[in-house]
């Protein structure tokens, strides 16, 4: 039963690393104008992880919800960033695979991380 969620937690990971980024296409006038959006990518590091668990943004003009899910679905913890670069304390968290889940209002980002 364990392996079978631990399959499907990666299989949901898998297919949000997948999405292609947003585009908008305007049809006026004479042409046709794709506008790419700009997501919030994040990187986090490092990647195993034994102490601390650092999150980097690309850029952001607003808050963000940030979110870790263990691979049952728990969260395990929650908080915002409210800058670039963020970092979280994981030395008390058991060895194991976590999802880290950045969200706003229009999009979510999700990314696995191993603690050690």
């Amino acid at each position: 039963m364990k392996l079978k969620l631990l399959f499907i937690l990666f299989f949901i990971a898998a297919y949000s690393f997948a999405q292609p980024s947003a585009t908008q296409i305007d049809n006026k006038g004479t042409g046709l104008n794709v506008i790419e959006i700009q997501s919030n990518e994040f990187t986090i590091a490092p990647n195993p992880a034994k102490n601390k668990l650092n999150i980097k943004l690309q850029n952001t003009s607003e808050d963000l919800k940030l979110e870790v899910f263990d691979v049952l679905g728990k969260r395990i913890y929650k908080g915002l960033i409210t800058k670039l670069e963020s970092s979280i304390d994981v030395s008390n968290w058991k060895s194991g695979v976590y999802l880290v889940r950045i969200s706003d209002d229009t999009e979510t980002q999700t990314k696995r991380f191993i603690k050690q």
